[in-house]
C-alpha cells in the first residue's frame, strides 16, 4: 500500500458519517457546511446562527423564504451575497438542499488575540522625561518618532477606542457594532480595552507620555469600528459588517489600512470562509489589510510548539499576516526570538504559507482606559506614567497594530517621496497648484512584499533560523521598509526598474548592522535576487492574488467575475532565483506529525509534507474525532484555550 493511498484512507474517514447519515445525494450538500456545522449535523440537535452565501440575486428571496419558515434573520451582506441568520439545526440540511445556496458557514465567535498569559506581571509607576525620547517600540524597528501618518487613515476594528490625550483631534469616526442596531457616529469608548491598546501601537502620539509609548504613525487618523463587547467577544458577522463599512466609506474617510487583532479557529478552506471572503474583497477594493496570525502556537499541555495554528481572518492570502517576536526590549536583534505562542502555519485546508512576517508583540505597553475590563482584572499588567494609566500586553494583536502603523507610516512617505521628486523636475509653485497628479499609493501586494524583502531574519537560543512557517519572511525592519517605500516610483510601467535610489540592504540596530532578508514568500516558493524589488512587478498589482494561481482552476471564482489575474508568470526579472518548495524544505524539522496528536494533517516523508489527499478538485483532511483534535479547529479546542488564557 503507497503512502498516498495510505493517506487517502485515513482522511476519508473524515467524511464517511456524512455519506452514511444522507446517502449520496447529501454528499454535495453536506460539502457546503464548514466543519463546526458538520459537527453539529451529526449530534443531530440544537440551534446555529450561521452566514448563508447564496449565488448572486438570490439574497432578498432567500431572506424571505428564511423568515417564513419562521427563522430570526439578522444581518445582510450584501458585499459577499450572504445573510445571517438563526435557525435550527434540523433546519440546516434543507437549507444546505437548496440549489440557491452557495455554503453555509458558522457566525464564529471572535475573540481578540491578545495573550495575558504570556504578559508579565509588573504594575510601576514613572515620571515624565524628555519629549524626546523614544520608546522601545520605535528603537527595535530602527526608528524615531517621526510624526508619520497624517494623510493617512486606519480603520481598527476592535472593543473601541477612549482618547486619553494620545488621540486627540484623530478620531474620525465611531460606531459600535456590537448590537444588532449599529450605534452610527456615537462618542468613541472602550469598555475592554484592547482596541485602545492596538490604536496606541498602531499610532499613539505619545503626547502624555513625553514620546516613550508612541506608535510607528503618530499623526495617523483613526475609523474606529467597535465589534468586541466589555468582555472582548464578537460575531463574525457583525466583523464582516464593519469591513464593509470601510470599503463604502473609505475614500470619503481616506482610510487606506484595516486592523484586524482579532479572529477565529479556520473552520473551512478559504473560499468559502465569509470572513476572508470579505478581506479579500476589501483588498481588491484597494485597502490593505493587516491581519493577526494568532495565538495558538504551543501545546497547552506539553508547551512543545506546534503547527498549523493560524487564525481566521489570517488565512486570506491577501492579508499581511503577523506574528509575535519578543525583542527583550533591547535596539539589538540578535536576541529577538519568535513568541512560543505566535501562531505557525500553514493554514489549515489549504495549506497556505503563513504568517508573511513578524513584529514585536511581547509585553508591549501602551493605551487602556482605567475602568476597562482588561485593566480592572488583569491589575498585575497596569503600569502609570504620568498618572495615566498604560498596560502591558502580549500577543500577535499587538504585532498586528505594529505592522499597521508601520504600513501606514511606510505609505505616508511614499507619497512625501513622490512629492519631493516632483518638487525638483517641476518646481514647488506647480506642485502646490493642484496640476500635478501624485502616482498611486503603493498596493497591498507591494507593501507586503517591501515589508518581506526588508525583514530580517530570526534564530532561535541556539543559532539556527526559524522556518518560513515559524517566522515568514522575518522580522519587520522598520527603517528599511521606510526607504524602500521612499525610493520606489510607482508610476512606473510593469516590468521597469521603480527605484530611484540605490539602496544598501542592511540597517543598523543597536551597535549591529543587520543584513534583510531579501526574499520574497510568494505561494510556496521563495524570491530572492535583486530583481524581487527593484522592478515594478506585475505581481503588485491590485488585482493579482498573492502567491500562485491556476488558470485552469482558480481558487477564488473565475477572472471575469472577481477580476483576479491568474497564473504563475507574474513574478519576472533575469536576477530572481525561484526557490523549489523551500517552504516544505527539508530543513524544516517537522517529526512523526506536524501538529499535536497523532497524524493530523498530514505526513513527512522524508522529502515532502504529504496533505491529505488530492481527489478531483477536493482536498480531503484529516478526522476531527475527540482523540484526534486539531486545537484551533474546533469549537471545544477553543474554548478550551480561552479558558487557559492562550487565546
Amino acid at each position: 500500500m503507497t503512502l498516498r493511498t495510505l493517506v487517502h484512507r485515513l482522511c476519508c474517514g473524515a467524511v464517511a458519517w456524512a455519506l452514511l447519515a444522507f446517502g449520496a445525494d447529501a454528499q454535495a450538500a453536506s460539502s457546503k457546511f464548514d466543519s463546526h456545522l458538520q459537527q453539529s449535523l451529526k449530534r443531530g440537535s440544537g440551534n446555529e446562527r450561521v452566514i448563508v452565501r447564496v449565488k448572486p440575486g438570490q439574497r432578498a428571496e432567500m431572506a424571505q423564504k428564511l423568515r417564513r419558515a419562521g427563522h430570526a434573520v439578522y444581518g445582510d451582506h450584501a458585499g459577499i451575497e450572504a445573510i445571517s441568520v438563526h435557525v435550527s439545526v434540523a433546519a440546516l440540511r434543507a437549507l444546505a438542499n437548496d440549489p440557491a445556496v452557495e455554503s453555509v458557514s458558522t457566525d464564529a465567535d471572535l475573540d481578540a488575540l491578545d495573550s495575558k498569559k504570556n504578559s508579565p506581571s509588573s504594575s510601576t509607576t514613572t515620571s515624565s522625561g524628555d519629549m524626546t525620547t523614544v520608546s522601545s517600540l520605535l528603537t527595535t524597528l530602527g526608528m524615531v518618532n517621526y510624526g508619520l501618518g497624517s494623510s493617512i487613515g486606519v480603520a481598527v476594528i476592535d472593543s473601541g477606542l477612549q482618547d486619553d490625550g494620545n488621540f486627540t483631534g484623530r478620531i474620525l469616526e465611531f460606531h459600535d457594532f456590537t448590537s444588532l442596531s449599529p450605534a452610527v457616529n456615537s462618542t468613541p469608548y472602550d469598555d475592554y480595552g484592547h482596541g485602545s491598546h492596538v490604536a496606541g501601537l498602531v499610532g499613539s502620539s505619545g503626547a502624555i507620555s513625553s514620546g516613550l509609548y508612541s506608535g510607528p504613525a503618530q499623526s495617523v487618523r483613526f475609523l474606529v469600528l467597535k465589534v468586541l463587547d466589555k468582555n472582548g467577544k464578537g460575531k463574525t458577522s457583525a466583523l464582516v459588517d464593519a469591513i464593509e463599512y470601510v470599503i463604502a466609506n473609505k475614500d470619503r474617510l481616506r482610510i487606506f489600512v484595516i486592523n484586524l487583532s482579532l479572529g477565529h479557529p479556520i473552520y473551512e478552506a478559504a473560499a468559502t470562509d465569509p470572513l476572508v471572503q470579505e478581506v479579500e474583497r476589501a483588498t481588491r477594493a484597494g485597502l490593505i489589510v493587516v491581519a493577526a496570525a494568532g495565538n495558538i502556537g504551543r501545546n497547552p499541555e506539553t508547551g512543545l510548539p506546534g503547527y498549523a495554528g493560524i487564525t481566521s481572518p489570517g488565512n486570506a492570502p491577501d492579508a499581511i499576516t503577523v506574528g509575535a517576536s519578543r525583542t527583550f526590549d533591547t535596539a539589538a536583534r540578535s536576541d529577538d526570538r519568535v513568541a512560543i505562542y505566535s501562531s505557525r502555519g500553514p493554514t489549515w485546508y489549504d495549506g497556505f504559507a503563513k504568517p508573511d512576517v513578524m513584529a514585536p508583540g511581547q509585553a508591549l505597553v501602551s493605551d487602556a482606559p482605567a475602568n476597562s475590563t482588561l485593566a480592572q482584572n488583569y491589575s498585575s499588567l497596569l503600569l502609570t506614567y504620568n498618572q495615566h494609566t498604560y498596560l502591558k500586553l502580549s500577543g500577535t494583536s499587538m504585532s498586528t497594530g505594529v505592522v499597521s502603523g508601520l504600513v501606514a507610516a511606510m505609505l505616508d512617505v511614499s507619497r512625501f517621496g513622490a512629492t519631493q521628486r516632483a518638487t525638483q523636475l517641476y518646481g514647488g509653485k506647480y506642485v502646490s497648484s493642484g496640476l500635478w497628479v501624485p502616482p498611486p499609493y503603493p498596493t497591498a501586494n507591494a507593501i507586503k512584499a517591501m515589508l518581506q524583502y526588508s525583514a530580517t531574519r530570526l534564530k532561535d537560543e541556539y543559532g539556527v533560523e526559524y522556518d518560513a512557517l515559524t517566522q515568514g519572511a522575518g522580522e519587520v525592519n522598520g527603517l528599511g521598509a521606510l526607504v524602500l517605500a521612499y525610493v520606489v516610483d510607482t508610476s512606473k510601467p510593469i516590468g521597469s526598474n521603480w527605484l530611484t535610489a540605490a539602496i544598501d540592504p542592511h540597517t543598523v540596530f543597536g551597535a549591529e548592522n543587520v543584513a534583510w532578508a531579501q526574499d520574497v514568500i510568494w505561494g510556496t516558493n521563495v524570491l530572492s535576487g535583486t530583481d524581487v524589488m527593484s522592478v515594478n512587478q506585475a505581481a503588485w498589482a491590485q488585482n493579482i492574488l498573492w502567491g500562485t494561481g491556476d488558470n485552469d482552476n482558480p481558487i477564488w471564482g473565475s477572472a471575469e467575475d472577481d477580476n483576479v489575474v491568474w497564473g504563475t508568470n507574474v513574478v519576472s526579472g533575469s536576477n530572481i532565483i525561484w526557490s523549489t518548495n523551500v517552504v516544505w524544505g527539508t530543513n524544516v524539522l517537522w517529526g512523526a506529525n506536524i501538529v499535536w496528536g497523532g497524524d493530523l494533517i498530514g505526513f513527512f516523508d522524508g522529502e515532502n509534507v504529504v496533505w491529505g489527499t488530492s481527489d478531483g478538485e477536493n482536498v480531503v483532511w484529516g478526522t476531527l474525532d475527540d482523540g484526534n483534535v486539531v486545537w484551533g479547529t474546533s469549537f471545544e479546542a477553543y474554548t478550551y484555550l480561552s479558558l487557559l488564557g492562550i487565546l
